[in-house]
Formats: C-alpha cells, structure tokens, sequence
C-alpha cells in the first residue's frame, strides 16, 4: 500500500516525511472519496476523467494509476490520450504518478520528460515539489530549489509512497502547438512507463 515506508520501524516516519516535503515527495494520503466538480466542457480531453485532475498535488484522483500489490520500488504513470489547445495560447497536459520511491539524503525532486515523436526534442522540467506554506504578514524568502539535510544519514533499503498530478505543459514547458510526445516521469533514479500524448490544434 502506497504511503508505508518498507523494511523500516515507524520511528523513520518524522525524518521520512521531512525529507519528501523537502525533495517534492510526500506520503500518499488515503483516498478522500471526492474529486473537484467536473467542468462544463471536457470535449478537449480524451478521456475527459483527466480534465479534473488536480495538477500541482498530491491529491487522489480517479485517474491514478494503482501501484503493484508488493512493495519493491516502483513508479506508474497515467496520462490522457489526446488533448487540445483551448485557446491559442492555453495547453494544459494533466498526467497522474504514484510509487514507492527509495529515499536517500539529498535527493532531487522527481522529473516530468516529454519527447516529441516527430523531431526527438526532450522537454523536461520538475515534476512536483512541495511548497511550504508563507506565515500570513511574513515577508519569508523561500528558496525553490530546497533540498533535505545533508548530515542526516539514511540507512539503504528505506523507502516511502507517493503520489502527485502535474500539468507536464507547464512543467516541461511544452510549445503551445500540434505534436506528439512520449511522456515519463523520474524519482531518484526510478523510471515509469511511458504514456504517448497528442496534442491538437485549438478547434
């Protein structure tokens, strides 16, 4: 199950924690049971469940792809078929990740990769990464790119579960044209499958 950590006693759940918030990882929530409404128009999404995928959490979704039913390491990737311009200049390319990810010091955020089938440009960008919340009335500089303490040692073998939605248009920045793309994600050294993604002209 998504969300326990393997082959480690329950006093790693704190440091766990604190180092997916840093690295843009978090425990898997338990299902919440309800999905944001759904838009009036899903025609430019195929299938239109996509259309409410809540990209930029870690929010379950009806369009989660499930984990295998062990726990070794793994990482799935759930995307649309085909999606469509709305407008000329607004793309949006939801895509759905869970896993159980190994977990080790200083490790960077997991990666969205889209590579266009036609011309082979990669487009890559950060996938998720969890942002701490500003205190009200606090001008705080939060640096972007944090990353989890370094003289914390990390036995081998620790690993946690997750899962997050991404918009891959805005992450990986995609050109807001026609094309198709071969779409995977990246956590610390894990790879998921692909998804094949086309994108359409506005109609």
């Amino acid at each position: 199950m998504a969300g326990l950590p393997s082959n480690r006693a329950p006093r790693w759940r704190p440091l766990l924690a604190a180092l997916c918030a840093a690295a843009g990882l978090m425990l898997a929530p338990a299902p919440s049971g309800a999905s944001p409404p759904s838009p009036m128009t899903t025609d430019w999404i195929d299938p239109p469940a996509f259309a409410t995928a809540p990209v930029g959490t870690t929010r379950e979704h009806a369009c989660m792809p499930a984990n295998r039913a062990d726990s070794d390491p793994q990482l799935h990737l759930a995307g649309p078929r085909r999606v469509t311009l709305q407008a000329a200049d607004k793309l949006v390319v939801p895509v759905c990740a869970r896993g159980i990810i190994p977990v080790t010091t200083n490790m960077p955020p997991p990666a969205v990769v889209a590579t266009d089938k036609a011309t082979g440009k990669v487009y890559r960008g950060i996938a998720y990464q969890r942002k701490r919340p500003q205190p009200r009335g606090m001008d705080i500089d939060i640096a972007p790119g944090s990353v989890p303490p370094r003289d914390i040692p990390i036995e081998p073998g620790v690993s946690v579960g997750t899962q997050f939605s991404t918009d891959v248009a805005a992450a990986a920045g995609l050109p807001k044209q026609e094309a198709v793309y071969e779409v995977y994600v990246e956590a610390n050294g894990l790879r998921s499958n692909a998804v094949t993604i086309e994108v359409r002209a506005a109609q």
